[in-house]
């Protein structure tokens, strides 16, 4: 096959098709002082700062993180010299609109944690132009644009390594994730930037993810014609 049509790969997460999911249990809403009362947050499992803003963050474990609670605090200081200290629930992150932070909390539950990782994060958020480490951006569409870059000058071990790394994180949020029906009453949740108050809601629809499958089809299709 040509090397120009190595696009053709759907990307498509097999746990679509077998019908597996993550739910959101009550520690969802657990307040940080809470998380880490009586006992001190694991060391850092990164720490990285930014000489041209001042910022600087440190990435921990919460004290009860699980594959199932995969829940991290931020710890560190803003670009406005203020002191912070932030949850966050690595199934909530979307790569299409999330932090340089977030994305390295990613990069932690699937495992790309090596120099060369890191390297492509800070591409990435180079790419998109944002000023700090807290600033969303569309990260997923900087990948592509890289990708695109590296293939074009023919740069192949560059855009296999960025293919494989999309993948891994690709595979990690396309399960579909839900709230456990015993959370009771109203919970407040942000996805994707929109805030709002929901019941039992289910995080990432069906049909979204059916029109997600449906278009890496027609992609893949398409490729594999031009091939």
């Amino acid at each position: 096959m040509p090397v120009n049509c190595i696009d053709n790969n759907t990307g498509i997460n097999p746990d679509y098709m077998t019908g597996k999911k993550r739910v959101l249990n009550k520690n969802f809403n657990i307040q940080i002082e809470d998380i880490n009362r009586g006992s001190k947050v694991d060391e850092p499992l990164i720490s990285f700062s930014n000489p041209k803003t001042g910022e600087s963050i440190e990435l921990h474990r919460s004290d009860i993180y699980s594959d199932d609670t995969p829940i991290y605090i931020l710890k560190g200081k803003t670009a406005e010299g203020e002191e912070f200290e932030r949850k966050h629930h690595a199934w909530m992150i979307d790569p299409r609109n999330c932090s340089y932070a977030e994305l390295m909390m990613l990069n932690q539950e699937t495992g790309n944690t090596s120099l060369g990782d890191k390297q492509r994060a800070d591409i990435l958020f180079a790419k998109t132009g944002v000023k700090t480490y807290l600033d969303k951006a569309d990260y997923s569409t900087a990948i592509k644009d890289i990708m695109e870059e590296y293939k074009n000058s023919g740069n192949w071990d560059a855009y296999f390594s960025m293919d494989k790394w999309q993948q891994s994180l690709n595979g990690y949020i396309s399960v579909p994730v839900y709230f456990d029906r015993s959370i009771m009453g109203q919970n407040t949740m942000e996805r994707n930037g929109v805030k709002g108050s929901c019941s039992f809601a289910i995080v990432r629809t069906a049909e979204e993810i059916q029109k997600e499958i449906d278009d890496r089809m027609k992609a893949a299709a398409l490729s594999s014609k031009l091939c």
